[in-house]
């Protein structure tokens, strides 16, 4: 009896993990504003983004100054055109 109460109580929170797992999704772009590299790009947005509404995207690196500090550097700033990889 204490099993089936376990498994009835493990159940809802499976199922809240799943629907968790759907909340994102994939979108591939390419470059618009010069030729595309051919390697795929791809941004995992969550469900409240259209990939329809990503225009640009860029590359971000981890540089580390001469006092130890880190900084963000953008570089390859780039316009792009982006839609759903899973709709392919």
């Amino acid at each position: 009896m204490a099993m089936k109460k376990t498994l009835l109580l493990a159940l809802p929170v499976l199922a809240m993990l799943f629907a968790a797992c759907g909340k994102e999704r994939q979108c591939k772009c390419t470059t618009t504003d010069v030729p595309d590299d051919g390697l795929l790009k791809l941004l995992v947005v969550d469900n409240s983004m259209s990939c329809d509404d990503i225009k640009v995207m860029g590359i971000e690196s981890t540089t580390i100054l001469e006092d130890g500090t880190q900084s963000l550097k953008r570089t390859e700033m780039h316009e792009v055109s982006c839609r759903d990889y899973a709709a392919e």
